[in-house]
């Protein structure tokens, strides 16, 4: 047989039991709490302190790719950037000459000759 449980009765139990002092898990020592906790902190502090993945991908490109060819590779997508700035500044010429004939055409007197 099953039993039927209620999540939520539980849940509301053991946060109503917390509001008070906080202490350890129910049949563990407060001393046996103190050192887990230091224990924590002490992975905390190794974690925090070791490189990230960011510092250790770039320590590894370094030592993978010359410096020469990093440099290539940053001129090359500068001149990818200046391309599309050209191909940007190409169709807003294209799109001010647009605008100014459609100008001009609105201002200009249409004399129909018989």
């Amino acid at each position: 047989m099953s039993e039927s449980i209620d999540v939520g009765a539980r849940a509301r139990r053991g946060s109503a039991g917390r509001r008070g002092k906080s202490s350890a898990s129910p049949g563990v020592p407060d001393e046996a709490a103190d050192m887990r906790l230091a224990e924590l902190e002490e992975r905390l502090a190794r974690l925090e302190g070791s490189p990230g993945i960011r510092e250790r991908s770039r320590k590894m490109m370094d030592r993978v790719v010359p410096q020469e060819a990093s440099r290539h590779f940053r001129n090359a997508g500068r001149e990818q950037l200046l391309g599309i700035r050209s191909i940007v500044d190409f169709w807003i010429r294209r799109i001010e000459d647009a605008e100014s004939r459609a100008g001009a055409d609105a201002g200009r007197e249409t004399i129909e000759i018989d």
